[in-house]
Formats: structure tokens, sequence, C-alpha cells
């Protein structure tokens, strides 16, 4: 009997230790992509990474309004580093960011 108690005890707390939730961070976030690379805006990946370089704003531009700011450097960092996967914001700026090969 003490064996049958003790087997339906141990049961019952790996069945409770299983059944606990994960709790969501609020820094957490699922990071959307343009134009096939993943956008980070004054944030950084959590994964490992390596920095393949960087590209910055040179040149004129039209408006100078953020929305063709990234468009510009989104383009130039495929241009430039075709194997990163994502590009990182450091600011509101736009004027520059770093591409990054994740490992």
């Amino acid at each position: 009997m003490k064996k049958v108690t003790l087997l339906l005890c141990s049961m019952f707390f790996s069945l409770l230790s299983f059944s606990q939730q994960v709790q969501v961070k609020k820094d957490n976030a699922t990071v959307e992509q343009a134009e096939g690379l993943y956008v980070f805006l004054q944030s950084r990946p959590v994964a490992e990474y390596d920095v393949v370089g960087t590209v910055k704003k040179t040149g004129l531009v039209w408006s100078g309004k953020p929305k063709e700011m990234y468009r510009i450097l989104l383009k130039r960092a495929k241009k430039d580093y075709p194997n990163c996967d994502g590009i990182i914001f450091e600011d509101i700026d736009m004027d520059h960011a770093t591409c990054i090969k994740f490992k």
C-alpha cells in the first residue's frame, strides 16, 4: 500500500511540474522582417550573432523622413552584406545601422 501511495504521489507531482505555465516577460517580442532581414529598432536579438558590417546614410535624400531612411539602409545592407540575417538600428535618427549574422 505504501508503494502505491508513493507512486501516486510521485506521478501527481510530476504532472504538476509539467503543467506550469511559461511566464512571458514584458520585454519579449516577435521580430518583424523587411526585405528578408530581421529588423531590430533600438533593441538587440537574444540569440547569438556576429557583426558583419555597418551601413551608413550617404549622399542626399529626398525627404529625410524615417521611412525613407529605413528603406535606404535596408537596401544598402542587402547590397553590401548579402549574407546578413538582420539589421540593428541603434537610434531613431536612422543614419546608420549594424548588419548581423546569427550563429
